[in-house]
């Protein structure tokens, strides 16, 4: 803790307590003052003197009777810019060393006065007295340490400004997080596109979504005026910024790219090129952890030549943390609504899941017609297979069955594990003779592949009962393929039986 004090003139009471928290940050004491008459000093350390624009000071007052071993300095304190500069424009006396804008903030006021104070400290190890940090004096180096003190005093100014464009950047960062937390994948689109960019101050935006099976981005929103990339495969191309990003799961906020691809050995598309007015931009994964859920680029500043680490990259990484965690949240989400309707062996629909698309399938047909043809599977024997081989072996041919399912359905038809030993699939705008064919492929497929488990060589067969929808209740419909089910297994099993409401 370094010796000193800090005094104040002045009736600004919101200034005066940040100057004394700023004060006890620093380890230095702090007095207060409304007027020069109540101020003496024989201090032997140094001290700064700060005057108060509005307290109505004249300078020509600015006599003390100070010890010959310190060093202070005198600042004007102004309200604003405009009066900074008034101040500036009038002939000060020379033992004023600087003019600054009041801050209210401690952490800002902090980090200013401590440049004054640090400059005081090294001016008073040299034993100098007032004038050798006065610029009119002649005394050889003073104008070399006004000089540095004034360039450390316009930085901390820079830093001051600086710091201020990017904490109001967080406060907007954080109004945005409570929106960008939820389950929603095209709210967070639209935020990433629409309301990301002015923050940031870039024109374009594009975000993409990461398939790790896949190894694959693929285009979820962007609002450029021409077509991009909608699908950006990363094997192959580990030479593409993205791919770079995403391998180094690190923001890049990049000035040039023409001039990255000649440093850092990345190839660059510039296709587009012409589309953009500078070669600036952030490439930013999107992180929940270690895993990859995409990236969110921006090109273009709109009030800067190019991005800047100082400004955009806290702001950013921020979002990208938020960003990260929410797409995150909604993948698994939707895995654990998928394990909800999934069976857990077979990765097919379970017996509710079975239910609530037959419900919808239904309401569909009645509303807007077409067919609607469902087919009901039995294993054969199962139990007997249980019995015989292990339930080791009767969970193979459920599988082996399952299998054959899979390779008989096209992407829109909906199968599921109905029961233990029972299957069904909902064949939506499908006529019965489809239906029909579908499952005189899958007898066929499931009795003439063997089941292989355990040294064991098993033949499975399935008996297959088939029902188109006449506009009856679900409970209707259901009995019917029961009904079809039934007489097939009764004719000897390994058949197909269509139910005929003839004989209902």
């Amino acid at each position: 803790m370094m010796n000193g004090c800090i005094f104040y003139f002045g009736n600004d009471e919101n200034f005066k307590r940040a100057l004394s928290t700023s004060a006890t940050t620093l380890g230095i004491s702090f007095q207060d003052f409304s007027c020069l008459s109540d101020f003496s000093s024989q201090l032997q350390y140094p001290y700064l003197i700060i005057l108060d624009a509005d307290a109505g000071i004249k300078y020509s007052d600015l006599q003390w009777n100070l010890s010959p071993d310190t060093t202070p300095l005198l600042i004007i304190a102004a309200q604003n810019s405009q009066q900074a500069e008034t101040i500036l424009q009038n002939d000060l006396p020379v033992n004023i060393t600087d003019v600054f804008i009041k801050s209210y903030q401690p952490r800002m006021l902090t980090k200013k006065l401590d440049f004054y104070i640090a400059s005081l400290a090294s001016l008073s190890t040299q034993n100098e007295p007032l004038h050798a940090i006065q610029p009119q004096s002649n005394i050889p180096g003073s104008k070399t340490q006004v000089e540095k003190l004034r360039q450390h005093l316009q930085q901390a100014d820079s830093q001051l400004g600086t710091q201020k464009k990017v904490m109001e950047k967080i406060r907007q960062v954080s109004r945005l997080s409570r929106r960008i937390n939820c389950l929603d994948l095209d709210a967070i689109a639209s935020i990433c596109i629409e309301e990301i960019p002015p923050l940031i101050a870039s024109r374009f935006a594009s975000l993409y979504q990461f398939d790790p099976d896949k190894e694959v981005l693929h285009l979820l929103r962007h609002n450029h005026p021409y077509p991009i990339d909608r699908l950006v495969v990363m094997t192959g191309h580990e030479e593409s910024p993205m791919a770079a990003a995403i391998h180094m799961k690190k923001l890049l906020v990049i000035k040039d790219l023409a001039a990255l691809s000649d440093t850092h050995d990345l190839t660059v598309n510039r296709l587009f090129a012409r589309n953009y007015r500078s070669n600036s931009c952030i490439i930013a994964p999107l992180l929940s952890g270690d895993n990859i859920l995409g990236v969110l680029n921006l090109a273009d500043k709109i009030d800067a030549p190019c991005f800047e680490s100082t400004n955009d990259l806290l702001p950013m990484q921020l979002l990208c943390d938020i960003i990260g965690s929410a797409m995150s949240n909604i993948r698994l989400f939707d895995e654990v609504q998928r394990r909800a309707r999934t069976d857990s062996m077979t990765r097919l629909y379970n017996h509710r899941a079975f239910y609530d698309e037959l419900e919808k399938e239904v309401r569909r047909s009645r509303r807007y017609g077409g067919n609607l043809s469902l087919i009901i599977i039995d294993l054969d024997n199962l139990k007997q297979i249980n019995d015989q081989h292990g339930h080791r072996a009767g969970d193979a041919v459920i599988l082996h069955t399952a299998t054959q399912i899979s390779r008989c359905t096209r992407e829109f038809d909906i199968a599921a594990r109905y029961g233990g030993d029972e299957f069904a699939i909902i064949l939506p705008n499908t006529h019965l003779q489809d239906a029909v064919t579908v499952s005189q492929r899958l007898l066929q497929l499931v009795s003439e592949e063997p089941v292989e488990i355990d040294r064991v060589t098993l033949n499975a067969s399935v008996s297959i009962g088939i029902c188109q929808y006449r506009g009856d209740s679900i409970e209707d419909f259901m009995n019917e393929s029961d009904a079809a089910l039934f007489d097939a297994k009764t004719a000897g099993k390994n058949c197909i039986h269509i139910f005929d409401p003839a004989q209902k």
